[in-house]
């Protein structure tokens, strides 16, 4: 399933049910296939051969027909074709539908670019069952083509950026085909998180971002796309978890969320959300405002 597939569902998905809707039947849970050559991100599973390490200190650029990672010193480290496609990620089927189960989701409309985006969360306890879970937790970026995806991201489990039994960060830019992650930084339940996305520097054809946690050195990613990110995500995302005994347990509290623009004027905010509450998950938005705003998420009891 293509990137811009993924988040097309869950546009549409977003038109047959609501917070305390049906299911989230739309967004597909995947076939099997072989893991060898695949490996687990938060756009599902993905080419081993298409998810790239960020050193600390290189960037993403892209260009018309290329996405290059370039070194501190401006050494060109790696270069691949741009492919707005994605190939297709899967994953083994299970009770609980593979992908976005609690999120929500506005698009700016205030004529003006995003120039920071920020969102705290504590990190959740351990699951209780740990057997091959993997959990996303992140505020993010998104271009309106819906192609493209960066974000500040919490993982449990083991991924493409590697992990374990354990909640680790990084940040993410997925962009067509290709994925790029920073290394994972390891980090105990109970610890204070913030997320930060900024707008760096923009032309009338290129913007650069960065995406970091705060104060948790090697987190930052740094990229240049040619199209503006425009709309912000705050989510869960789970795979290959057939229980809620994989999953944490009480209320993940997506907080201090602030969103500013580059003209300085606060992005009107209208919310939109998707819950797969029928396997127990619950959304409520708190603050629905871009200043100090608050997004709960409830894990099944």
């Amino acid at each position: 399933m293509s990137l811009k597939t993924f988040f097309i569902y869950a546009l549409i998905a977003t038109g047959v049910m609501n917070v305390s809707g049906t299911p989230l039947s739309v967004i597909e849970t995947a076939p099997i296939v072989d893991s060898s050559d695949h490996v687990m991100t938060p756009a599902g599973l993905r080419p081993r051969e298409n998810v790239h390490l960020v050193p600390d200190g290189a960037r993403v650029h892209q260009t018309s027909d290329a996405v290059h990672i370039i070194s501190e010193s401006g050494e060109i480290l790696h270069t691949t074709p741009l492919d707005s496609s994605s190939a297709a990620s899967s994953i083994s089927s299970r009770d609980l539908p593979s992908g976005y189960v609690a999120y929500s989701y506005t698009k700016n409309t205030a004529g003006s670019p995003i120039s920071s985006f920020s969102t705290s969360w504590t990190v959740p306890p351990t699951p209780a069952t740990q057997s091959g879970q993997v959990i996303y937790i992140f505020n993010a970026l998104i271009p309106t083509s819906f192609d493209a995806i960066l974000q500040p991201v919490l993982q449990f489990g083991s991924g493409a950026a590697g992990g374990g039994n354990y909640w680790a960060i990084a940040s993410w830019w997925i962009l067509g085909s290709s994925t790029f992650h920073t290394n994972l930084v390891k980090v105990t339940p109970g610890k204070a998180l913030e997320g930060v996305m900024k707008l760096t520097r923009s032309s009338a054809t290129s913007y650069s971002y960065s995406s970091s946690f705060t104060g948790v050195t090697g987190t930052t990613m740094s990229i240049t796309s040619t199209e503006e990110l425009t709309y912000v995500y705050e989510a869960l995302e789970i795979y290959t978890a057939p229980s809620k005994a994989y999953l944490p347990t009480g209320t993940t509290s997506l907080s201090g969320i602030n969103i500013l623009t580059q003209n300085g004027k606060p992005l009107p905010m209208n919310w939109t959300s998707v819950i797969d509450s029928t396997d127990g998950f619950q959304l409520n938005i708190l603050n629905g405002t871009s200043t100090n705003g608050r997004i709960d998420i409830v894990y099944p009891k």
